[in-house]
């Protein structure tokens, strides 16, 4: 063996979010070849539509495929002499019309979207006669770039419904190819439908007569017509058994013969074929092909240290010569080799192969030990150089099994939070009886059911954790563990909370398990600590105990999903504080500049984090959040996040002037596991919420409760708002006045409470003609959001003072804070929000009247413009010229609407309307 071998670490190639967006390029095309005519004809066809789906099976010959018809279409080669329908392997300059990915690199929502964004403003994908139907839909810029994805059904499930809700929302914005193995949409009708989505099944790729025969007498090296007829009956088309038996066919002394005995056999087809071709293969290819067999990706450095065979890449790239075994691939977008390291090509192992692989080292033999061995050594290397991103799956290749439970007791906690997850899972279902016997294992096994939101199986393994050391000491697991099970309603949370403090005050290392699992452990029970004192209401150690975790994360390139948990919920901590400007920063910074994909759960808090920051902020006032997209799935046991999960949706429901939808949904308890009742601090900003949609629907029953309770929680800030609201609606403007100058003055909970009463008193007091003191108030308000960036206590809450339009406009030539002109130029022309929600929103005594209602009208889309029109109070005359109809014509539908809402008159039909929620 050669002494100047030096294997590469593992984790010296690493991803780098500035490149991760580089498009790749499909795989190199064999030189034993076949076009596909018929296949690439439908590609023609199907990409045409904004997206397509290929789905077949393994081995079916989707890559080469697409590879050969991107090359084909997409050709850039100059002064080619092959053919225009055929290249071959030679290396072009890639073009720009296409981005190629590969699904099994852990794409989430956000790289992909942007990958998506990015190109949006790409070259038309073929000729303009072609294109013109795309060209028509697509923006200024032209229609986007081809996004081919393949193994697209490795993609993570929230990736598939970004793609999805796009296709649904924007299908000009769309244009991507998806090669799967199995259906991945969960709704397709109306894509299809509309033609914006195309599905190709396996048979597309099923081999005809001619490029059957094509290629077995490529790869089986003779034109016999027996041994063609013999294959081609057996394999049924199959691109993968295709060339694997006339591969194996090709190893035998008669290949008549035993392409005969290939067609007879009854153990399975592909199976066999695949056994022969790896049995025909050289020792040294057989070994290196055991030792990487289950890589999946591999390059030739890594199969160098696996397998320490020097010459490994070489053998890597003759194998992909031939093609199907093993296949050269573009390196994977996003990764970046260090200077001291040779990038010597990428290869993908065929699925038909990697299974064979498994089998025969479960089968084991001589050179499976050889194999086996060669693996261990080259494990045991990289653990003692602290490189265990592969380690696990490697060891449980390979059946070491004492080694993995081991590797899983100490660094079981990190292999967790950088996605090894599934493999752990797997371990646990294969292996019961190795971690039932080491309790050290317990902990990374409750932690990874944690992770993926199976909070009843985490329970299982965290009352074990808490048993197996009820008569020792709690040490940072068991402290952990107590804080999640207080989540689930299991233990005391302000007990469960001075235990995790204790242990962090009293961190010590711990001499048996590694450093990046000590510190993956401390910042668990950090980012556990901050959760649980984020229900409490102890924001500010919540603070605390988040920074550290996210400081503690960032040191270690592996802990980066960890950093992104912190940052989430540090993100919806600082909203919690009244800091919505800063939450949107950091909820930004989930994602960013990371080698591993964050968590579903943490992407989706951030999300949500995000997407309240924004709802408070100035662009709300003109144009809401995007309405359309959903926010994700929050951790189950996250009490916060789906109590403002609940909040925000309220929010949106409100923003579509559904005011008594709004209402309804903040009225449903929570469906948590914990007590019934909410924190003082959620239940107050609860209480404030639904006061806020009352006060626009006119609710002083509601607004007199919420006041009584607010009063016997002792938030006598709060409570005045609300006594405000009722007399602004009473009509009484001192009172008003009064209770809206006392929650100034007050002690509030709840952070909008005083801004918003001062917003409210700005309005009235203008409206008495004291515009000193209004002015005096207004300034304030603008003083105490402007680093925030909150402008919902300026949308006009206020029914009997000066519109807020008008204040801002003349406050901004006192005024030289940029946050006020802000606010102003938003504000230009828009009426207050109780104007703009009064003509739509049903009062307390319309919703009595239709309560009791059997039948909820089916109007048409005409006739709700029509209503939508009456409700503005145009004229019939105003209502035709709108919508481009006679007169007669509106009145046509004016008599149908009343008709189907039993009314006589205008405004009978708009009182009804609004009270079944027509508006």
């Amino acid at each position: 063996m050669s002494t100047d071998f030096r294997p590469l670490p593992t984790d010296s190639i690493h991803f780098n979010y500035q490149h991760r967006l580089d498009p790749g390029t499909p795989p190199r095309l064999p030189r034993a070849y076949v076009p596909r005519q018929f296949l690439w004809q439908q590609l023609d066809q199907a990409t045409e539509s904004a997206l397509t789906v290929l789905v077949a099976p393994g081995g079916a010959g989707k890559t080469l495929g697409v590879a050969g018809w991107v090359r084909r279409r997409f050709r850039t080669i100059k002064n080619s002499d092959q053919p225009e329908e055929m290249i071959g392997p030679t290396e072009s300059i890639w073009p720009s019309e296409v981005i190629w990915i590969d699904g099994s690199l852990s794409w989430g929502p956000r790289r992909v979207s942007a990958v998506m964004d990015r190109g949006a403003a790409a070259l038309p994908l073929g000729p303009a006669s072609d294109r013109s139907a795309v060209a028509e839909s697509a923006t200024a810029s032209g229609p986007p770039q081809l996004l081919i994805i393949d193994d697209a059904q490795k993609l993570p499930s929230s990736t598939v419904r970004l793609i999805e809700d796009r296709l649904n929302r924007d299908p000009a914005s769309v244009r991507v190819l998806l090669l799967s193995r199995w259906d991945l949409l969960q709704t397709s009708l109306v894509p299809e439908l509309l033609g914006d989505l195309t599905i190709l099944r396996g048979d597309v790729l099923r081999l005809g007569d001619t490029e059957a025969t094509t290629l077995i007498s490529q790869h089986a090296g003779t034109d016999h017509a027996e041994v063609a007829r013999a294959i081609m009956d057996r394999a049924d088309g199959w691109c993968a058994a295709v060339v694997l038996a006339a591969r194996a066919v090709r190893t035998m002394p008669d290949p008549v013969e035993a392409a005969r005995q290939f067609a007879q056999g009854d153990a399975r087809f592909a199976d066999r074929a695949a056994s022969e071709v790896l049995a025909s293969l050289s020792h040294r290819q057989r070994h290196l092909l055991l030792c990487v067999g289950s890589e999946r990706l591999v390059t030739g450095e890594t199969a160098t240290h696996l397998s320490r065979d020097p010459q490994a890449a070489d053998l890597l790239a003759d194998l992909a010569a031939d093609g199907l075994l093993v296949t050269r691939v573009s390196r994977p977008a996003g990764t970046v080799v260090p200077d001291h390291a040779l990038d010597n090509g990428w290869y993908r192992i065929h699925p038909l192969l990697s299974e064979v692989v498994r089998r025969r080292l479960v089968a084991g033999g001589v050179d499976v030990e050889q194999a086996r061995g060669t693996v261990a050594r080259a494990v045991a290397l990289d653990l003692a150089r602290n490189v265990t991103d592969r380690a696990f799956e490697r060891l449980l290749t390979i059946n070491q099994i004492d080694q993995a439970t081991e590797l899983l007791a100490t660094d079981g906690v990190a292999m967790v939070t950088c996605g090894h997850g599934r493999s752990i899972a797997r371990f646990v279902r294969l292996h019961p009886e190795s971690v039932n016997a080491d309790p050290r294992t317990w902990f990374p096994i409750g932690l990874e059911r944690w992770s993926v939101g199976d909070v009843d199986g985490a329970k299982h393994w965290l009352d074990r954790v808490i048993d197996d050391r009820a008569d020792r000491p709690d040490n940072m697991e068991s402290a952990t563990a107590r804080l999640m099970r207080a989540r689930l309603g299991l233990e005391s949370m302000p007990k469960a909370v001075a235990v995790g403090q204790e242990q962090v005050a009293g961190f010590e290392p711990n001499a048996d398990q590694g450093e990046t699992s000590q510190t993956a452990s401390l910042a668990i029970l950090l980012i556990q600590l901050g959760a649980t004192q984020n229900w409490l209401g102890e924001l500010d150690r919540a603070e605390v105990n988040l920074t550290a975790a996210v400081g503690l994360c960032r040191n270690s390139s592996r802990l980066s999903p960890l950093a992104a948990s912190a940052t989430s919920m540090l993100a919806l901590t600082q909203y919690m504080l009244g800091r919505e400007h800063t939450c949107g920063k950091l909820a930004a910074e989930v994602n960013a500049d990371s080698p591993y994909e964050p968590h579903e759960f943490s992407s989706a808090l951030a999300g949500l984090a995000e997407r309240l920051a924004q709802s408070a902020d100035i662009s709300w006032l003109r144009r809401p959040v995007d309405l359309g997209s959903a926010i994700g799935r929050q951790h189950p046991a996250d009490l916060c996040a789906r109590y403002w999960a609940r909040v925000y949706e309220a929010r949106e429901r409100a923003a579509q002037t559904s005011l008594t939808a709004a209402e309804e949904l903040l009225a449903l308890p929570l469906d948590l596991p914990v007590a019934h009742e909410l924190p003082l601090h959620l239940r107050a900003a609860l209480l404030i919420e639904r006061s806020t949609l009352a006060s626009l629907a006119g609710d002083t029953e509601w607004l007199r409760t919420a006041e009584s309770q607010l009063r016997d929680l002792g938030l006598v800030g709060e409570a005045e708002l609300i006594t405000g609201f009722r007399a602004d609606l009473a009509g009484d403007r001192q009172t008003a006045l009064d209770a809206f100058e006392a929650a100034v003055d007050a002690e509030v909970r709840t952070r909008n409470t005083r801004v918003m009463a001062l917003t409210c008193a700005a309005q009235i007091r203008a409206a008495i003609g004291d515009s000193e003191q209004s002015f005096k108030h207004l300034q304030l308000a603008a003083a105490e959001t402007a680093v925030r960036r909150n402008a919902l206590p300026f949308l006009g809450w206020c029914r009997q003072g000066t519109p807020m339009q008008d204040l801002l406009t003349a406050l901004r030539q006192q005024s030289s804070l940029p946050w006020v002109g802000e606010l102003a130029d938003a504000m230009q022309g828009l009426p207050d929000l109780t104007v703009r929600t009064a003509s739509m929103t049903a009062s307390p005594r319309e919703r009595a009247n239709t309560s009791a209602s059997p039948v909820r009208p089916t109007l048409s889309s005409r006739e709700r413009d029509v209503l939508r029109e009456l409700a503005r109070g145009a004229t019939y005359a105003d209502i035709g010229a709108e919508l481009f109809v006679s007169e007669n014509t509106v009145k046509t539908h004016v008599s149908n609407l009343y008709a189907k809402l039993g009314a006589s008159r205008r405004s009978e039909a708009l009182s009804i309307a609004r009270g079944l929620h027509l508006l």
